[in-house]
């Protein structure tokens, strides 16, 4: 697996790998895709794609060794994604970061959340 760069911030970390880079919020909220995707806004976020959330999930044993280190909340399980489902309306993608699994849930439920912003 490819080098990957983590550069802790105040709030958030920069991940750096596969010609990517993300910053990632240490925040993490719980709720519904409607307030997830609020808070990953508010946060500095918008770019939680499928995509990004399965970069993250691909070096998360590296990430979390850091978070660890950090004394910052490991990322663990199902991450709601900004991306719908194109064929139920009322479904969203979410990834889960043990795996790398991307299923659609329903976008009533609870899933967690961070910001995700990519830079250019």
């Amino acid at each position: 697996m490819e080098n990957m760069i983590f550069t802790a911030e105040e709030n958030s970390f920069i991940l750096e790998a596969e010609g990517k880079k993300l910053r990632v919020s240490y925040a993490e909220h719980t709720g519904n895709h409607e307030s997830s995707m609020q808070f990953c806004k508010e946060n500095g976020g918008g770019d939680e794609t499928v995509e990004n959330w399965r970069l993250i999930a691909k070096y998360q044993d590296a990430i979390n060794k850091e978070l660890a280190a950090l004394g910052k909340d490991l990322i663990e399980g199902w991450y709601w994604t900004s991306e719908l489902s194109w064929r139920y309306s009322g479904c969203a993608f979410v990834v889960l970061t043990d795996y790398g699994l991307v299923c659609y849930e329903n976008r009533s439920h609870n899933y967690d959340a961070r910001a995700v912003s990519a830079f250019q």
